[in-house]
């Protein structure tokens, strides 16, 4: 007796079927057959342009406008007495008393831990350059005992000097901050625990005031005022056989293709390094170095 034919798949059916196994595993998306140029061709090791320090506190940190390259307005009032920043010319960094050998390997100690971690530059999650300040200021205190004694030492906070103008005016109204004028002849003050700030990316200075790099009050750039753009700790200097020094390494929250990591800021090297060097002598590659402060402020 003859077997029942199977009854044949309806016409609809079969048709879906032919579109799905046309689609699967056949051709790759364009994103996966671009290189990633910007990891292909990448500037010299150690040397590269940074990303703006956007936020302004953690309330009004916006990761969609730290994306588009504009700057929240920290919630702060305007009107702030800067009398006194004027009187101050250059400031100066407070006289250090703790050892700054021991200070040098604690951070990089702390710079290891934080390497580890593969912290990406991401303004709304405190990792950005001012962020990164702020982790190895609160990591320092703990593992480096006399450092976390409040009764000798305070800093600024991380809730109300959000960003790196607002570390930077905390720290020259502490009295503990050196205005860079010619940062050639201020390279000897750089040292393990120093914070750099810079300038923006491309623009060189002369004649720098305080209201200048951070716009007090008001602690954004304006297009006049507030023109520190990056902040870094300096974890080890290199000197020369005269004692001075030649070169730096800092930990800093570097950009979106780069993770919070070390580098070495800009010296008087070979090749492209010497071009940048004879522009911005001892800044962050094509960022001038505008300030210098003591990571600690004694009380």
């Amino acid at each position: 007796m003859a077997l029942p034919k199977k009854p044949a798949l309806p016409f609809f059916i079969l048709f879906a079927l032919s579109i799905g196994l046309s689609s699967c595993g056949g051709s790759t998306s364009k994103a996966a057959e671009a290189p990633d140029v910007a990891a292909a061709v990448t500037p010299p090791p150690k040397a590269d342009p940074v990303e703006e320090d956007t936020t302004a506190t953690p309330e009004s940190a916006d990761t969609s406008t730290a994306a588009a390259g504009t700057e929240p307005a920290p919630d702060m009032p305007d009107a702030t007495d800067t009398s006194n920043n004027a009187n101050k010319s250059d400031g100066q960094m407070a006289e250090r008393t703790v050892n700054e050998e021991r200070l040098g390997i604690i951070l990089d100690l702390i710079s290891e831990e934080l390497e580890a971690q593969k912290l990406e530059y991401i303004s709304s999650k405190g990792q950005d350059c001012s962020g990164i300040y702020h982790k190895i200021k609160d990591l320092v205190q703990k593992k480096m005992s006399v450092l976390g004694d409040k009764t000798k030492f305070h800093y600024p906070s991380f809730t109300e000097d959000r960003n790196s103008r607002q570390i930077a005016q905390w720290y020259y109204d502490h009295n503990n901050f050196h205005i860079v004028q010619d940062a050639n002849k201020d390279r000897n003050l750089i040292t393990p625990g120093t914070v750099v700030f810079f300038g923006r990316t491309e623009e060189k200075y002369s004649n720098i005031t305080i209201d200048l790099l951070t716009n007090p009050g008001k602690f954004v750039h304006d297009g006049t005022n507030g023109k520190i753009m990056h902040i870094a700790i300096v974890t080890k200097v290199e000197k020369d056989d005269a004692g001075n020094v030649v070169k730096y390494d800092m930990m800093h929250g570097r950009n979106s293709r780069n993770f919070a990591s070390r580098t070495t800021a800009n010296y008087d090297g070979p090749g492209s390094y010497a071009k940048k060097h004879a522009k911005f002598p001892f800044g962050n590659w094509n960022q001038q170095l505008v300030g210098l402060a003591h990571l600690e402020t004694p009380k």
